[in-house]
């Protein structure tokens, strides 16, 4: 392929793009036919908002694509927390489907924001695809199971925050991964995780005050 439009991509060069879509109208089409990389791999990694707007204005298939290293585009901008990519990426019209695309580890782009403590990305999908908060990678594993095994502190308090606002509490904070273990049980796992003593009682503390109304009835 030609290096000129994967320069263009690290660069932002949208006018190279342009015409380089002049020269050859089905450039961005033999991408769809390979397994490599293609130009909005290369942009997400680089943070190229406006470059990947005008990619998916030509060809929006190019999304769902995953590279050699089994990452969709979304979820390269999501680890690195290229905030405007994921937006660009979230404007087309299959945001649903990205949203629930898996790497080689089963992970979809929310494992890979919150793995990171990428906190804005978390939000953007979740307001895309609220589903997404219970969707588990190869391990079984919900976001919130990565968010604490991680030790990712905002990133619980904000997943916490979501499943009760969607009335989601006994399916995912129960849930078990395939060790058998609840986000609560790897919260309290310090010597596997070397959590810190502040983030277990953080945890436990939010934990509390989120589900707390959902025993309520058994006393009043």
């Amino acid at each position: 392929m030609d290096h000129r439009l994967f320069d263009a991509a690290r660069s932002g060069d949208i006018t190279t793009l342009q015409l380089l879509l002049q020269e050859d109208p089905l450039l961005l089409e033999r991408f769809s036919m390979s397994s490599l990389e293609n130009p909005l791999h290369v942009s997400a990694f680089s943070g190229q908002a406006a470059f990947t707007a005008e990619i998916l204005r030509h060809k929006q298939d190019l999304a769902l694509e995953l590279n050699q290293l089994g990452f969709s585009p979304l979820h390269i901008a999501s680890a690195l927390g290229k905030i405007e990519v994921v937006r660009a990426l979230l404007s087309v019209g299959q945001k649903h489907v990205l949203c629930r695309l898996k790497d080689k580890d089963g992970s979809i782009p929310i494992h890979c924001a919150v793995q990171r403590g990428r906190i804005e990305v978390v939000k953007e999908l979740v307001s895309a695809f609220p589903e997404s908060i219970k969707e588990v990678n190869a391990s079984l594993e919900t976001p919130l199971h990565v968010a604490v095994k991680n030790s990712q502190v905002e990133a619980t308090k904000l997943l916490l925050e979501e499943i009760k606002k969607r009335d989601m509490s006994d399916r995912i904070v129960n849930m078990e991964n395939r060790e058998g273990n609840t986000v609560l049980h790897l919260a309290t796992l310090g010597k596997q995780l070397q959590a810190s003593c502040f983030f277990l009682t953080f945890f436990l503390i939010i934990y509390i005050r989120l589900f707390i109304t959902h025993f309520q009835f058994f006393f009043f």
